[in-house]
């Protein structure tokens, strides 16, 4: 996972963990579900046995901890075969973390590639370049409309990467760490900066980013950029 502030975070719980839900059209998409994703989707009324597709961006648990339950759901356990799994390599061979009993329940499951283009019904996706994180990590654009940062050290290139109209960022550190491959404040500021996204949303935050009211760096680094910068906060939706 990384950091004792972002394991923290998700063992308490203090901002839920349960990833990204897409909908376009009659096509659903969980994206890095994390511990307690299928408690989330139930909270909210989203039918996991609805989902045409489950991608995750790197093994470590705070983005896949519940993706064999959620393989489980999109499938009702095995008995209806169908959607897809797109994940990295590493997180099916050596020290996986998707069993492999499961593996036969969706329809297809795809190992990630870099900069390679996805479609899942109406939902297209690219990888990005490899992100600097000790796993094999991929972040995601949705076409022009969406971009998803996730875990990586800064590297350049990262902003055109992900550019899009909205943005989301995983930002756990206050402060750059440069022995710690996370992105920190000031990385996800330079981000903002150069992409120019209509609206960058932080997320996925450390203990010392939520100490420091992750709302307020939010507002702050929006005037600063000239651009809406909002933190994410637990069922917030988007409409893209």
């Amino acid at each position: 996972m990384g950091t004792a502030g972002a394991r923290f975070m998700v063992a308490k719980q203090l901002a839920a963990s349960g990833g990204l839900y897409l909908e376009e059209g009659k096509t659903r998409l969980c994206l890095d579900p994390g511990p307690g994703a299928i408690v989330q989707y139930a909270k909210r009324k989203v039918d996991p046995s609805r989902l045409d597709g489950i991608v995750v961006s790197h093994r470590h648990l705070d983005h896949c901890g519940d993706v064999n339950v959620m393989i489980e759901a999109m499938t009702e356990g095995g008995f209806s075969r169908r959607g897809a799994l797109y994940c990295p390599a590493d997180a099916l061979d050596d020290d996986p973390v998707v069993f492999q009993y499961l593996r036969r329940f969706p329809e297809k499951v795809i190992k990630l590639q870099l900069k390679t283009d996805y479609r899942v019904g109406e939902i297209a996706f690219t990888t990005s370049p490899a992100h600097i994180h000790g796993a094999e990590t991929y972040g995601f654009r949705f076409g022009d409309r969406l971009g998803w940062v996730t875990d990586s050290a800064y590297y350049e290139g990262i902003a055109e990467d992900h550019r899009a109209d909205v943005m989301l960022i995983h930002v756990v550190l206050m402060q750059c760490r440069p022995e710690l491959p996370h992105l920190c404040l000031a990385d996800a500021e330079r981000i903002v900066s150069e992409a120019k996204p209509r609206l960058a949303v932080l997320t996925h935050f450390g203990m010392t980013v939520w100490r420091a009211h992750p709302w307020e760096l939010a507002e702050a680094m929006s005037q600063r950029t000239g651009v809406d910068v909002k933190a994410a906060r637990d069922g917030m939706s988007l409409e893209l």
